[in-house]
């Protein structure tokens, strides 16, 4: 068995060698042993404990929780995890929230003026390179329209949309989920 020092593993495990030393510090990872001249040395062990640690951090999961989680008495690494994706799941949520507000506030005839998202092109790219669906879009056009109908309709006319396809992006926002137009 080949014992590794802190500086081998960091460089094997593309880490710094203070990331390492702070996992000890937290009781994450302890070394095998010590070397005569005192240096810390890691065995295969250590290596695949260091890459669990890797693989939950990367997932977003804080350094107490993989305290718990690499515990040997831990017997419901499940539940753990489980917590860690109903919290994305929270965080996510709130993203989309804040998405929508904004593209709300960059729809406002007071942002249009400054310039930008003047096409009906652009504003689609933008929302498309924000992670928006065509359901999302479709949603976003939908809450517009039930919270400020005339705001909506001074938004799409700002973007150069004719009459025509305005009424009908609008009479979609207000008839439901099934009905209403991407893009725009």
């Amino acid at each position: 068995m080949q014992l590794l020092t802190v500086g081998q593993l960091a460089r094997q495990a593309k880490m710094s060698r203070t990331a390492l030393l702070y996992y000890e510090g937290l009781g994450l990872l302890r070394p095998a042993a010590r070397s005569e001249a005192g240096y810390r040395l890691y065995g295969p062990a250590e290596a695949e404990r260091l890459r669990a640690i890797r693989l939950y951090r990367e997932a977003g999961v804080p350094l107490h929780a993989i305290a718990q989680l690499l515990a040997p008495q831990q017997r419901e690494p499940a539940a753990l995890l489980e917590q860690r994706l109903v919290e994305l799941d929270r965080q996510a949520q709130l993203l989309r929230q804040q998405q929508r507000l904004l593209a709300r506030l960059l729809a406002h005839p007071e942002t249009m003026r400054l310039g930008g998202l003047r096409t009906k092109a652009r504003w689609v790219a933008m929302l498309r390179g924000a992670g928006f669906s065509d359901a999302d879009m479709d949603e976003w056009h939908r809450g517009f329209e039930a919270d400020a109908p005339d705001a909506h309709r001074r938004f799409l006319a700002a973007l150069g949309l004719p009459a025509g396809e305005i009424a009908g992006i609008r009479a979609r926002s207000r008839r439901g989920p099934r009905a209403a137009a991407p893009g725009a």
